[in-house]
């Protein structure tokens, strides 16, 4: 016989958060997000904002899981087309208005309040670090790459060039040279087999 635990998430309600954080952060900015603003707008407690979060950081968190997800790594059966949908979905994240208005307060709270440092690891970046990791694996198993030891470092090399452009906007834009040289660092630091090495050379012709 089961036997229920608790009820059931209210994922109306959830969604309802979200887009009122998402409102507040656009209309107001980062500083502005509360969870007394939130729940007003969203139709709902401070009892049942609390029970999903804590603060705004994590308002913040909750919004970013919602919108952009946590597996972000396709499967199109090669890598460098994986890599390069991966960084296009990067490249959207961090031109996207709701993270150009909380990248700056997110990234000084997450500075000075190590749980949301925690929090925001374990439920946004740890998830897709291991997405990035599959990802990684599944390109061993065609052997297009030996196991990768630290695919963490990969995720680094694909995340941190946008995020300090993102962050530091005079350095200039996210733009196709950043995307497509994020992508060859992440496959030269993967050791990735070039195929077109196994054809023949062409020889110049006699004269």
């Amino acid at each position: 016989m089961s036997v229920l635990r608790g009820r059931p998430r209210d994922t109306a309600l959830d969604i309802a958060i979200a887009n009122a954080t998402e409102a507040v952060l656009l209309s107001h900015g980062y500083s502005a997000v509360n969870i007394d603003r939130v729940a007003k707008l969203a139709g709902t407690t401070r009892a049942a904002i609390y029970r999903r979060a804590k603060t705004r950081g994590e308002l913040v968190v909750a919004l970013l899981v919602s919108r952009f997800g946590i597996d972000p790594a396709s499967d199109s059966g090669n890598l460098r087309e994986d890599l390069r949908l991966i960084q296009e979905l990067q490249r959207d994240f961090f031109v996207a208005p709701m993270v150009q208005a909380a990248l700056a307060g997110v990234l000084n709270d997450l500075r000075d309040d190590a749980e949301l440092g925690e929090v925001f690891y374990a439920r946004f970046m740890e998830p897709r670090r291991r997405s990035v990791a599959a990802m990684l694996a599944r390109a061993a198993d065609r052997d297009e790459i030996a196991p990768p030891s630290q695919p963490g470092v990969i995720s680094d090399l694909l995340t941190g060039p946008l995020l300090l452009r993102a962050a530091l906007p005079p350095i200039g834009p996210i733009d196709d040279t950043l995307v497509n040289a994020t992508i060859e660092a992440a496959l030269t630091a993967c050791g990735a087999i070039d195929r077109t090495a196994d054809r023949p050379a062409v020889k110049p012709s006699q004269r």
